[in-house]
C-alpha cells in the first residue's frame, strides 16, 4: 500500500481538478497528473515553489500560498488533498483551512488526507529533532471530528503502513533538512542520538535502510 494507490482506489483522478496543499516540491502533484489529473499546488515556502516549478509538467500548475488562504476560485476543484501536511498547519488556522477546503470545492467533491500517525520506527528517529507527536495528536483529532461538523460526509478512513528506503544516515538527514530548513540549527546537539536509533530501528537492505511509519487515510465527501 502506499499513498497514491489508496487515494486512486477511491477516486478515479482522470480529468479531475486537483489542489495539492503543501505541494512541497511537487512530487505528490506530478503524480496526481500521471494519473490524468489538472493540479494546482500550494506551497508556503518560495524556494519549494521555484524547485517545483522547474519540474515543467504541462498539467501542474504551483501556487506560492497558505492552506488558510487558498487562491483558488469557489467550487472550482474535484479534490483537495493535503499529504502529510495538514499536521504543518498551525492548529489556531486549521478550521480556517478545512473552511477553505469547502470553498474550493465542488459541491460532492472530495477531501483527501494522509497523515503520519504520533508513532513508528521513522517518526522515533526524527523525534530528538524535532518531536511532532503533539501536532499529529491534535491535527488527527480534529479529523476524526470532522464528519460531525455537517460540512463533510467521512468515505473512508484507513490505517496502513508505509516504508522509505535511504542509501544512508546523512540522505536521511538530507531530507529532514529539506522539508524544515529550521533544522538544521538543532541537528548538532541530537545527531549521535539519532544515528544510534536510525541503526537500532532501520532494517538493513541491499538498497540501504528502511524505515516505516504508520499512517492514516481519511477521505471525506462535501455536503452542500
Amino acid at each position: 500500500m502506499n499513498h497514491l494507490d489508496h487515494l486512486t482506489s477511491l477516486i478515479d483522478l482522470d480529468g479531475v481538478a486537483v489542489v495539492d496543499v503543501g505541494a512541497g516540491d511537487g512530487k505528490f502533484a506530478r503524480a496526481f497528473a500521471k494519473r490524468g489529473a489538472k493540479v494546482t499546488g500550494i506551497e508556503i515556502d518560495n524556494a519549494k515553489v521555484e524547485i517545483a516549478r522547474q519540474a515543467r509538467h504541462p498539467d501542474v500548475r504551483i501556487l506560492l500560498g497558505r492552506g488558510e488562504d487558498l487562491p483558488i476560485a469557489d467550487g472550482s476543484s474535484d479534490l483537495v488533498c493535503f499529504m502529510f501536511s495538514f499536521h504543518h498547519v498551525p492548529e489556531a488556522v486549521q478550521d480556517t483551512a478545512l473552511d477553505e477546503a469547502w470553498r474550493v470545492l465542488k459541491s460532492g467533491g472530495r477531501l483527501h488526507f494522509a497523515e503520519p500517525r504520533p508513532g513508528g520506527p521513522m517518526s522515533e528517529v526524527m523525534a530528538p529533532l524535532d518531536d511532532e507527536t503533539e501536532v499529529r495528536t491534535k491535527s488527527q483529532a480534529r479529523l476524526d471530528l470532522l464528519a460531525s461538523k455537517g460540512h463533510f460526509r467521512l468515505r473512508s478512513k484507513l490505517d496502513y503502513p508505509i516504508s522509505r528506503t535511504t542509501p544512508d544516515f546523512e540522505t536521511y538527514l538530507n531530507a529532514l533538512i529539506a522539508v524544515d530548513p529550521r533544522r538544521a540549527d538543532r541537528l548538532p546537539a541530537v545527531r549521535a542520538e539519532m544515528e544510534t536509533a536510525f541503526a537500532r530501528l532501520g532494517k538493513s537492505t541491499d538498497g540501504g535502510m528502511v524505515l516505516e511509519q504508520p499512517c492514516v487515510a481519511y477521505h471525506f465527501e462535501k455536503i452542500g
